[in-house]
């Protein structure tokens, strides 16, 4: 029987797996757009102005949706060569500061983001853009990849800790 710490992770990491999944289908849209974009303009000569503000917002929601999902799995950017030569306790002491560095900057980005955006939502400001959208549908992205991440640097830290028997 699962404890509730791991449901809890299970959970969130299929929360993880879903908002990948989202990210990955917003990649295969961005790059369909552009793709017959590029056709259309070839063909035709024309050019459609939503396509690189659609792209641009897409890139946006794809970095923030799918982190999370990379951090779980370890495939983020880490320093392997450093990290490797270092003996189990030196490891434990890393993982414990990056996860704790990674929760506390994740955290304050996720207040600073939320704030954000109900100041946007507050103000109705909309972007300077051909497409004028809320500008808070925009922002909205910040926060909920920043509180997703912050989550997941806590999971990371109670797991280094809890794999050392502290």
């Amino acid at each position: 029987m699962l404890s509730q710490y791991a449901r809890i992770k299970t959970g969130f990491s299929r929360v993880n797996l879903g908002l990948a999944i989202v990210g990955a289908a917003l990649l295969f849209f961005a790059a369909s757009i552009i793709f017959i974009e590029v056709l259309s303009r070839g063909l035709t000569g024309s050019s459609q102005l939503w396509v690189i503000e659609v792209s641009e917002y897409s890139l946006l929601y794809i970095t923030l949706l799918g982190a999370p999902y990379l951090l779980e799995k370890n495939q983020h950017v880490t320093l392997d060569l450093v990290y490797a030569g270092l003996s189990t306790g030196p490891k434990v002491i890393v993982r414990l500061l990056n996860s704790t560095i990674g929760f506390v900057l994740c955290a304050i980005l996720t207040i600073v983001g939320i704030d954000v955006v109900l100041d946007q939502i507050d103000t109705g400001v909309r972007t300077a853009t051909v497409m004028a959208p809320p500008r808070y549908l925009v922002s909205f992205a910040l926060p909920v990849g920043m509180l997703l991440l912050s989550v997941q640097f806590l999971f990371q830290g109670i797991d280094a800790l809890r794999r050392e028997g502290l």
